[in-house]
This record gives C-alpha cells, sequence and structure tokens, in this order.
C-alpha cells in the first residue's frame, strides 16, 4: 500500500498528452532525439532514466518549460543548483564589444528556463549572460536580448563559422563572425557592425543561445 503513495519515476500520461496537443508522435520525437522509438517508449514506462540532455531537447520539441519536463520526469531535483551557473556577467554595446560587469547577477528564473531549453548544462561547467544594450546600429533589433556562452581560454572548433564571442590577443573582447581562424590564433571575422576583420584571436567560443 506504501508503494502507491510514492511519486512515480515519470509521468507517462503528461507526456503523451502533450505529444498529442501538438499533433506528434512518440516516433517523431524519438526522430528530434535521435533515438529508436523503443528508446523514448523505455524512458516514459520508467525502465530507462532521462538524461539532462534529452530533457532540454525534449522541452523544445513539447515547447514546454526544461522544469516542467523535469518534474513530470520525477528529476526536478538540482534544476535550482544548474541555474547558479548561468550569470549575467556582461553587457555588449551596438559596437559588438563586451565588457564584463564589476557585480555579476543571477538571470531572472523565467530566462534560466528558456536558457535551459536551447542550451545542455554539464554539471559545474560555466555558462555567462551578456546582456545586448544598443539603441542604434546593426545589434538595435536586439537590444536586450541575453547572449549565452561557455568560458573559453583558447578557440573553440565550433566558433568556427559561428557568431562567437572572441577575445584578443590585447584582451578585447566581442561578438562576430568568425569566416575561419588558424591554430596560431590569426582570424578573419565580420563584427557586428557588418565590417569584415583581420584579427588576432586568443580565444572564441560559439553563441549557445541568444534569448529575446
Amino acid at each position: 500500500m506504501h508503494k502507491t503513495m510514492e511519486r512515480p519515476a515519470i509521468d507517462k500520461d503528461w507526456f503523451i498528452e502533450k505529444l498529442a496537443e501538438g499533433g506528434k508522435s512518440v516516433r517523431g520525437l524519438a526522430r528530434h532525439l535521435g533515438v529508436d522509438a523503443s528508446a523514448v517508449s523505455r524512458m516514459f514506462s520508467g525502465q530507462r532514466k532521462m538524461k539532462m540532455e534529452e530533457a532540454n531537447e525534449i522541452a523544445r520539441f513539447l515547447g514546454v518549460s526544461v522544469a516542467d519536463v523535469l518534474v513530470h520526469a520525477g528529476v526536478s531535483i538540482g534544476l535550482e543548483e544548474q541555474s547558479t551557473n548561468i550569470l549575467l556577467a556582461a553587457i555588449i554595446d551596438e559596437r559588438g564589444v563586451m565588457e564584463m560587469l564589476a557585480d555579476p547577477k543571477p538571470l531572472p528564473q523565467a530566462v534560466i528556463e528558456r536558457a535551459q531549453a536551447s542550451i545542455t548544462v554539464h554539471g559545474n561547467s560555466r555558462i555567462i549572460g551578456a546582456q545586448i544594450r544598443a539603441l542604434k546600429g546593426p545589434l538595435s533589433v536586439m537590444d536586450d536580448a541575453v547572449v549565452l556562452f561557455r568560458q573559453a581560454d583558447s578557440i573553440d572548433p565550433a566558433a568556427i563559422g559561428a557568431l562567437s564571442i572572441c577575445r584578443a590577443r590585447d584582451g578585447k573582447q566581442f561578438l562576430a563572425k568568425i569566416e575561419r581562424a588558424r591554430k596560431t590564433g590569426e582570424a578573419s571575422v565580420i563584427c557586428a557592425t557588418g565590417e569584415p576583420k583581420e584579427v588576432s584571436l586568443e580565444a572564441a567560443t560559439p553563441v549557445l543561445a541568444m534569448i529575446p
């Protein structure tokens, strides 16, 4: 009798209901996750534990918050601990130049939930938020948006060809799309102003998400 009072490992009915509401299927979710439909069925029946990476992707597929997915998966604990890894620690001006804040602040919970639906959080991996403050120029359409990225000490290969946070050898940090980069740091970038530039990079990391 006591077992009936225990919280189920996963609320299968909730997930099936959310799939139906969106006109989606278990098979479609499986394709989104890159796994077999049988793996999703085992996960919904509690025979297979949901991974945090999968929770993020399931939230995106269903159009719900990661918090909702975790609660109904029976693994909601730890969300608040993970959110402490995401701090608003910098601002990006209309030129795309980034300046670190002297006093980083936690992001609002609503922003964190939206962020976690877009990125994968791994343990203590440090994720940084930078707010765009641009009243004019190309970045003005993204004014007040929060850019999320990981701290980097070198040029991440994933940054090549992507919108990234770059750090030049003179210490200047800026938002730019990296066209190409050599292992020695010489790089061709397109700045936020649209200006192509040749720079010597010390580090670069791709933008993980941009939250309006």
